[in-house]
C-alpha cells in the first residue's frame, strides 16, 4: 500500500516539513500493514512554494500505484497541488496547510482535506489575545505575499478592529528579502504597539533583529506564527527573540500514546520535535490508514483495491476520529481538525504556552497581568493512573450527555468529549459500557462498574449509596408542554389544577421533582423520557417534567407542536457516580478542575448546551437494551 508525502524537507523552512516527515514515519512504524499489506512511503520534497508544489503533485499524481497523500506543508504550495491530484482522483491531507481559502465554501478543491487548523481561528485567537489580555489598542502586520501569511495576517486584522483596536499598517516583504529596515521605518510612522508577521523563518528571522534598530519600535511588541516554530528561528533571532510571541497549535497532549509517539519520533529522527505540525501529520496518516480498511476490497487472487473516491468519501466521512491533536471530524470543505489554538512567548529562547481555550495560563514577561485559575503546573500534578481501564456506564438515549448518532452508529456526547478528554490527562483507558438507566445507580454501588456517566444529579438520598465527583454543570428543571395547551400558563397554575397529569423518567431526579410538585398520584413514569415525550404529544399527559437542555432539544424536533413554559422547578448540579469508597474520585475531581481552569468545560458547554447543537432525538438510535 503505497501513500506519498509531499513536504517541505530542504531549504531554510526544511524543520517544518522534517517534522511531518517523522510524524508520518512513527504512523507507519507503529501501523505495521494494513489487511495484511506492508506500507510504503514515496517523500518528495514539496517546498514552500508554488513551483515546489506544482512539481511534487505533478509527480506523485502521475503514479497510479499511490492511493493518498500527506502534505503539504506551506500554503503556497497546496495551493497548485490541490488541482493537480483533484483531476488524477488523489486526495490529499495537509498536517500544516493553515490559509483559510484552501477551505473556502467557494474555493475549495474537493482534492483537499487538512487536519491542521484553520487561520481564521489562529488569527482570532491572537487578536482577542493582544486586545483583550495584553490591552494593546494599536497594531500593524507584515506578510510575505504566500496565502498563508497574507491571508492570517488579515483575519488577525479584521478581528482586532472588530474589538476596537486600529491597524496602523499593513506591509509586505519578499521571501528572500534580507533588508526589512524599509519597511519597518514605513510601519514605525504609526507608532504601532503591537506588530504581527507570520511569516516564516529567514525572514522572520531578520524582521526581528532589525525591528530592534529602528526608531519608534523600541517598545513596539513583536509576533509571529506557527511558520516560526523552530528552533531554526531562534538561532536565527537570536537574543532579539527574547519576549516575543508566536501563535500555534497546542501542545498540551498528553498520555501513555502520546509519550510512545514521543519515544518513536525520537528513535526515527535523532532529535526532539523540530516544529508544529509532527502530530497532525501522524493524524493524517493514521485517517488515511482507516480510510483504506474501510474500503478496500480483495479480489479472487488475493490483490488489495483501493478506489480513490470511495477512499476520498471515507475520508470526509471521517467523524470523530481519536488523534492525538483532539477528536478530528471533517466537513465538506475538508477541514477536520479539532482546531485548539495557544500563544507562546519566547522566554530564554524557549516556546512557553502563556495562553489558551481564552485563559491566561502561565507568566507573561513584560506585562502585569495574573495567570487566571492555574497554570501549567496544574496538569503537569495531575495523578498518572498508569494507563489504567476505566469502564464507564453511559444510557446512549440522553442528549446531549450522550446518544448513538442513527446515521454513522457510533456513540457521542457531552459524556464521551468529557470522559476521552479526563483519560488523556490522567493516562487512562476509557471502556463505556451501554447501560439502561433504571439499574445504572444499583450497578455502580455494587462495583459492576467504575463510574457511570448520564447527567446524573448529585442528591443526598444518592451519596448514601455511590461517591459523587464535584459538580461540573448545572442543569434547570422545566415543564415541557404541547403548544397549543391554554388550561395554564405558568407553574402555579398548573399545580392547582388538580386534574393535569406530569409525565417523567422512572427512577429520575426529575421524578422526585415532579412528586415534591404536585404528589405521587399525579406523576406517570415511563422508561425513557422520549416515551414521556410521545404520551405528551398523544395527549396522555399534561406535560413532562424535563431537563432545560433535553426539551430545547424536542422543542425544536417538535417546534409546532411543543414548548416549555417559563420558570424553573429546580437547579441542580450534576456529577459522575462512582461505587463507595472508590480511588478515582480524587483524580476525576483534579481533573475536571484543570479543565475548567484552561476553558476544556466552556468549550464543551459551546458545544453541547448552544445551538451549535442540532442533533435530535429523532438522529439517535436506540439503545440496545431497549431493543
Amino acid at each position: 500500500i503505497r501513500i506519498a508525502s509531499a513536504l517541505v524537507t530542504s531549504g531554510p523552512n526544511e524543520t517544518l516539513g522534517l517534522d511531518s516527515q517523522y510524524g508520518v514515519e512513527v504512523a507507519i512504524k507503529q501501523r505495521g500493514e494494513i489487511l495484511g499489506h506492508p506500507i510504503e512511503l514515496q517523500a518528495e520534497d514539496a517546498g514552500c512554494s508554488a513551483e515546489g508544489g506544482q512539481t511534487a503533485a505533478t509527480k506523485i499524481a502521475s503514479d497510479p500505484s499511490i492511493i493518498a497523500v500527506v502534505g503539504h506543508n506551506c500554503s503556497s504550495s497546496c495551493t497548485p497541488a490541490a488541482p493537480i491530484y483533484n483531476d488524477a482522483g488523489l486526495t490529499m491531507i495537509s498536517p500544516s496547510c493553515t490559509a483559510p481559502a484552501l477551505t473556502g465554501p467557494d474555493t475549495h478543491v474537493p482534492s483537499f482535506l487538512r487536519t491542521a487548523h484553520n487561520d481564521n481561528v489562529q488569527g482570532r485567537v491572537m487578536a482577542e489575545f493582544v486586545y483583550n489580555v495584553l490591552g494593546l489598542r494599536t497594531a500593524a502586520t507584515i506578510h510575505d505575499g504566500s496565502p498563508y501569511a497574507e491571508q492570517l495576517q488579515q483575519v488577525f486584522a479584521d478581528v482586532f478592529t472588530e474589538l476596537g483596536g486600529t491597524i496602523t499598517a499593513q506591509e509586505a516583504v519578499n521571501v528572500g528579502d534580507t533588508d526589512m529596515r524599509p519597511v519597518l521605518t514605513s510601519i514605525a510612522t504609526g507608532s504601532p504597539e503591537f506588530l504581527y508577521y507570520p511569516i516564516f523563518i529567514a525572514e522572520g528571522g531578520f524582521i526581528t533583529t532589525q525591528a530592534k534598530e529602528i526608531a519608534g519600535l523600541e517598545n513596539t511588541v513583536l509576533a509571529g506564527a506557527d511558520g516560526m516554530i523552530s528552533p531554526d528561528f531562534i538561532k536565527a533571532a537570536g537574543d532579539a527573540a527574547e519576549g516575543m510571541f508566536i501563535s500555534g497549535p497546542d501542545f498540551s497532549f498528553q498520555g501513555e500514546r502520546y509519550e510512545q509517539f514521543k519515544a518513536d519520533y525520537e528513535e526515527i529522527s535523532g532529535q526532539e520535535f523540530l516544529s508544529a505540525f509532527h502530530s497532525h501529520a501522524y493524524d493524517a496518516a493514521n485517517m488515511i490508514f482507516d480510510a483504506v480498511e474501510k474500503v478496500a476490497k480483495q479480489d479472487a487472487d488475493g490483490n488489495l483495491i483501493i478506489g480513490r473516491q470511495a477512499l476520498r468519501d471515507a475520508l470526509y466521512s471521517t467523524k470523530d476520529f481519536d488523534g492525538i491533536t483532539g477528536k478530528l471530524t471533517c466537513d465538506e470543505n475538508g477541514d477536520c481538525a479539532d482546531p485548539k489554538i495557544a500563544v507562546n512567548q519566547i522566554q530564554d529562547g524557549e516556546y512557553v504556552p502563556v495562553f489558551r481555550n481564552g485563559k491566561v495560563i502561565g507568566e507573561i514577561r513584560g506585562f502585569d497581568i495574573a495567570v487566571e485559575g492555574g497554570s501549567e503546573a496544574m496538569m503537569e500534578e495531575l495523578p498518572d493512573l498508569g494507563g489504567r481501564k476505566v469502564t464507564i456506564a453511559v444510557e446512549n438515549a440522553y442528549l446531549p450527555f450522550n446518544y448513538i448518532d442513527l446515521n454513522t452508529g457510533e456513540a457521542a456526547g457531552w459524556d464521551y468529549d468529557a470522559w476521552d478528554e479526563i483519560c488523556r490527562r490522567l493516562n487512562c483507558e476509557p471502556q463505556y459500557v451501554e447501560v439502561a438507566w433504571d439499574g445504572m445507580i444499583a450497578a455502580v454501588s455494587q462495583g459492576q462498574f467504575d463510574v457511570a456517566a448520564d447527567g446524573i444529579t448529585i442528591t443526598e438520598e444518592r451519596a448514601k449509596v455511590v461517591d459523587f465527583s464535584d459538580g461540573y454543570i448545572s442543569v434547570e428543571q422545566r415543564l415541557l408542554v404541547r403548544k397549543d395547551e391554554d388550561r395554564f400558563t405558568n407553574l402555579d397554575e398548573f399545580k392547582a389544577n388538580d386534574e393535569l397529569i406530569i409525565g417523567t423518567q422512572v427512577g429520575t431526579t426529575n421524578y422526585l421533582t415532579a412528586v415534591d410538585f404536585v404528589g405521587e398520584n399525579r406523576v406517570v413514569t415511563f422508561d425513557q423520557f422520549g416515551l414521556a415525550v410521545q404520551a405528551l404529544l398523544a395527549g396522555d399527559v399534561d406535560a413532562v417534567i424535563i431537563d432545560d437542555t433535553a426539551g430545547q432539544g424536542y422543542v425544536g424536533v417538535h417546534a409546532e407542536d411543543l414548548k416549555l413554559i417559563e420558570g424553573t422547578l429546580s437547579s441542580d448540579q450534576l456529577g459522575f457516580i462512582f461505587p463507595k469508597g472508590s480511588d478515582l474520585v480524587e483524580p476525576v475531581n483534579k481533573a475536571l478542575a484543570s479543565m475548567k481552569a484552561d476553558g476544556f468545560l466552556e468549550q464543551l458547554s459551546e458545544k453541547y448546551f448552544s445551538d451549535k447543537f442540532t442533533i435530535t432525538y429523532d438522529d439517535i438510535a436506540e439503545p440496545s437494551y431497549s431493543q
